[in-house]
C-alpha cells in the first residue's frame, strides 16, 4: 500500500503522517533529515516507529530497498515506513551536486528511487512538498524542481490514497475522482 502525503512548506505534513500511521499499523520504521532533538515544539516520532536519520552514510533508495528486500513478507502488512521527506532527500542530494557528472549520478538516484518505491511491498508513507517555480529560477533549481514534479507524479498515480494539506488541514484526494 502506498500513501502520499503532500502540501506547502510547514502545512502540517509530518504531524499529520505521524498520526495517520499510528492507526494503521502497530510498528514500523521512521526515516526522516529533520532532527526533532533540536525542536522540542515539534512532534516525535511513536516510540514504536525506529527512527532513522538521512545522511551522507544512508542513500535513501538504498535504505529503503534494504528494508524491502529484508522484511518478512508476511508481517509487511503490519508494518509502515515512513518517508519524511522525499523532498528534504532530494535537496540534501542536490546539496552535494557540484558539477554535471554529478548531476548524471543524481539523476540515476533518482530514478532508482522511483524503481524502488514502485516495488516497495508493504505499507509505505511518503512525505513530499507541492512543487512551485520562481520567476527567474537557476538551472539547479529547474532540476529539482523538475526531478520532485516527475517523482510526485508517479507516486500519486500510484498511490492508494494521496492527501493535500492545508493550513493543517488533510483533504484526501482520489484518483478516481480527480478529472484532467
Amino acid at each position: 500500500m502506498l500513501i502520499m502525503v503532500t502540501g506547502g512548506v510547514s502545512s502540517g505534513k509530518t504531524r499529520f503522517a505521524l498520526s495517520y500511521a499510528s492507526r494503521l499499523a502497530r510498528d514500523g520504521i521512521y526515516v526522516t533529515a529533520n532532527d526533532f532533538a533540536e525542536s522540542p515544539d515539534k512532534m516525535k516520532a511513536p516510540a514504536r516507529l525506529r527512527t532513522i536519520h538521512m545522511s551522507s552514510e544512508h542513500s535513501l533508495p538504498d535504505l529503503l530497498d534494504h528494508i524491502n528486500r529484508e522484511s518478512n513478507l508476511f508481517a509487511a502488512e503490519r508494518r509502515i515506513v515512513i518517508i519524511d521527506s522525499l523532498t528534504a532527500w532530494l535537496e540534501g542530494e542536490m546539496r552535494e551536486c557540484w558539477n554535471t557528472q554529478d548531476r548524471m549520478r543524481l539523476r540515476d538516484k533518482v530514478d532508482y528511487m522511483k524503481e524502488v518505491v514502485s516495488s516497495y511491498q508493504g505499507i509505505i508513507l511518503i512525505v513530499t512538498n507541492e512543487m512551485h517555480g520562481s520567476f527567474h529560477p537557476s538551472e539547479e533549481e529547474k532540476l529539482f524542481v523538475s526531478w520532485m514534479a516527475e517523482m510526485n507524479r508517479l507516486i500519486a498515480s500510484r498511490s492508494d490514497q494521496v492527501f493535500l494539506l492545508t493550513s493543517g488541514i488533510a483533504t484526501e484526494i482520489r484518483r478516481e475522482q480527480t478529472r484532467y
